[in-house]
């Protein structure tokens, strides 16, 4: 009876830690983006991945913005020579 009731336990316990709410949250995590995903893959080797990834993330974003505030430089640059 005893070793009915452990055994019982036992599947019930297991059946627990196999629920779908163990599945990650898509919300949770940071992805960065998609073209540095492959950085984390750094870890397998001795080095922070995720950090590395988050490095690279932040040097592309900056680079991004500082484009766009050339690009709108350049619109309204280009627009105050055209209306003389």
């Amino acid at each position: 009876m005893n070793n009915r009731i452990v055994l019982l336990c036992t599947i019930v316990v297991f059946l627990a830690g196999c629920s779908s709410s163990s599945q990650p949250q898509s919300g949770e995590k940071d992805r960065g983006r998609e073209e540095t995903k492959k950085l984390e893959g750094a870890s397998a080797v001795g080095y922070d991945g995720t950090a590395i990834r988050k490095n690279v993330d932040n040097t592309l974003n900056k680079n991004d913005d500082h484009n766009q505030d050339l690009d709108k430089a350049m619109k309204s640059d280009t627009e105050g020579q055209q209306k003389p």
